[in-house]
């Protein structure tokens, strides 16, 4: 069944009603959601968290499987600046009637000091154990097209490997699974929806962080985009379009059966 769109918002929002329509042909595409599922969204108060609670919140009367939605917001004992103040979303959550639930979390650095590595993982924790605790099947991430290619350029100038974020994963034995709605979305279209539509949002800075690894890829893609759109866009679709053919293999994974042939060019 194809994807649908409160049609009144084309005439309110237009810009709300095309990235509405742009998410749904993401869910549609990685089958994100189905009938009765229930979904957390895990509201750090940035722009992406808050311009995917909107969206999945737009949609909820709309989408051809019905599914329940509910907001967390995950309180952190470690301050950083620009870190959203509880009781703003708080008053955010309820002014536009979002059912929501702020769990506190007490962490202890560990001994070379809090990061955001360290935080973030503490806070999946948290988002993982509610999750189980409160019966929700999937949760929602705001991770949007960028987040994907950064961490394939992380993955393989760090890591040496082929990899990145996936829009569907399963985890703890399908118990529950992460979705990411704004798997296609460029960065610059959440951050146009959260200046059209007033959102609240923050930008947490570490404290005891400088320039991250992923600043860097950010700046590199960014670039890279103003030479190209198209771009971004490519790169996304690179990610499912892997010519084998053309991938290297160890000589020792080869053999007179394996089909392997020089490539001279």
């Amino acid at each position: 069944m194809k994807p649908l769109v409160n049609k009144k918002l084309r005439e309110t929002d237009g810009f709300g009603y095309y990235l509405a329509k742009k998410v749904g042909k993401t869910i549609k595409k990685y089958g994100m959601l189905e009938e009765n599922d229930r979904v957390l969204v895990g509201v750090s108060g940035g722009k992406d968290s808050l311009t995917l609670l909107n969206i999945l919140h737009d949609r909820m009367g709309f989408y051809p499987n019905k599914f329940d939605l509910l907001a967390l917001h995950v309180a952190s004992n470690l301050r950083c600046e620009g870190l959203a103040d509880p009781e703003l979303l708080e008053n955010y959550f309820k002014k536009g009637g979002y059912r929501y639930r702020i769990v506190e979390m007490h962490i202890e650095p560990d001994r070379k000091g809090p990061g955001p590595y360290w935080c973030s993982r503490n806070r999946r924790r948290v988002l993982f154990d509610t999750a189980i605790r409160l019966g929700y099947n999937k949760i929602a991430l705001g991770h949007h097209r960028n987040d994907v290619l950064e961490t394939f350029l992380l993955n393989v100038f760090y890591h040496a490997e082929i990899s990145t974020m996936l829009p569907v994963q399963e985890l703890f034995e399908g118990k529950v699974s992460i979705i990411r709605p704004l798997y296609a979305i460029p960065e610059r279209d959440t951050s146009e929806f959260a200046r059209r539509r007033g959102l609240p949002a923050v930008q947490c800075r570490c404290a005891a962080d400088t320039e991250t690894r992923r600043e860097m890829f950010k700046r590199m893609l960014s670039q890279v985009e103003r030479a190209n759109p198209k771009a971004g866009i490519n790169g996304l679709r690179a990610l499912e379009n892997v010519n084998t053919k053309y991938m290297p293999v160890p000589a020792e994974n080869t053999g007179p059966s394996s089909g392997h042939t020089k490539n001279n060019g």
